[in-house]
């Protein structure tokens, strides 16, 4: 594992679940001062990755995941990834079927998904890196220009006056930004690698959702933010190239799809690992199935799922803590 794979793998962990709903969860709960609770999640957020990468760097020593008896850590873990997994899903999901597979059933989209994450899970966290590493840099070019080109549509009218919105949801955004960037963090301790410099690479990666958030709130407004399901695509359709090029949203919202692929790769791959060799194969096909049926139903039944949508910083945050406790007991054991 190169420096620039686990740069990669923590770029696509910190950025997914702001697509779709967490941008505009956020935004009902902050309104147009929720570029204060970003700022206050990213300080927060450093401390609980300096803790994952203390932990991680003890785990590479140890990797007790490997002994018996830690099968309620290797539960906890894979019902963590089956949990991001489908939600993963339903994200891809309804994002295609909102903007470029309107009239398709929803097993027809997640369809290729399905073959492809068996695919590539055949191989191991290192093909996955260094598929990640070239996606990343794509992706990275696209985020870039959109967000130069975008600065030029924010109105600094739509920050003012700042400090509308009162002390407990400015905190409540701000916990839950905690949750969304840092939460699937937690795939980076089984990952294997030499390059521990976790809060760095997080600091980087969470500089463009904090700057997009940003100008979400500048180019649509205080009004608009609490109305648009996915206010970050909303926003790439005012992007014009040199002027005359238009309509590109779909181009740039592609580095959204290299999100959710890689993570989803990622969480997946997390549940292989840990199976038993025996077997490996059916078990990890039959979890790769119920995933995908469970995130349809879901699809299908909209409503509940943003039920549950609205709870999943809180589950992020309940997962996150229990594992990373019984980590520390487990490390401490070893000591």
């Amino acid at each position: 594992m190169t420096k620039r794979m686990t740069f990669a793998y923590v770029y696509f962990l910190t950025r997914v679940f702001f697509i779709g709903f967490g941008f505009s969860f956020l935004f009902n709960i902050a309104g147009k001062d929720a570029w204060i609770s970003f700022i206050i999640g990213n300080i927060i957020s450093l401390f609980l990755v300096w803790y994952i990468a203390k932990i991680k760097e003890k785990y590479q020593v140890n990797c007790f995941l490997k002994e018996k008896g830690n099968l309620f850590l290797k539960i906890l873990i894979g019902l963590f990834a089956i949990i991001v997994g489908i939600e993963i899903l339903f994200i891809f999901q309804t994002l295609a079927s909102n903007f470029f597979l309107v009239k398709s059933p929803h097993w027809f989209i997640l369809l290729p998904a399905l073959l492809l994450i068996f695919r590539i899970c055949k191989k191991s966290f290192t093909t996955i890196g260094r598929v990640g590493s070239i996606l990343m840099y794509i992706s990275l070019f696209m985020v870039i220009i959109a967000l130069i080109t975008l600065t030029g549509y924010v109105e600094t009218k739509n920050y003012l006056p700042i400090f509308t919105t009162d002390i407990f949801h400015l905190l409540q955004a701000s916990i839950y930004y905690v949750a969304y960037s840092t939460a699937p963090l937690i795939f980076m301790i089984l990952i294997p690698d030499t390059d521990n410099h976790l809060p760095k690479y997080y600091f980087l990666a969470n500089l463009t959702i904090i700057i997009m958030g940003t100008l979400i709130i500048g180019i649509l407004g205080p009004d608009l933010i609490n109305i648009y399901r996915y206010p970050e695509y909303m926003i790439l359709k005012v992007i014009k190239i040199l002027n005359f090029i238009e309509k590109v949203e779909n181009v740039f919202a592609i580095a959204t799809l290299f999100d959710l692929f890689m993570v989803l790769s990622i969480s997946m791959n997390s549940i292989k690992e840990k199976l038993p060799l025996k077997g490996q194969n059916i078990w990890f096909s039959l979890i790769l199935l119920f995933v995908f049926s469970l995130s349809i139903f879901l699809g299908i039944y909209y409503s509940l799922a943003l039920q549950i949508y609205y709870y999943l910083p809180i589950i992020l945050l309940i997962f996150v803590i229990l594992i990373l406790i019984i980590f520390t007991i487990k490390l401490k054991r070893k000591e």
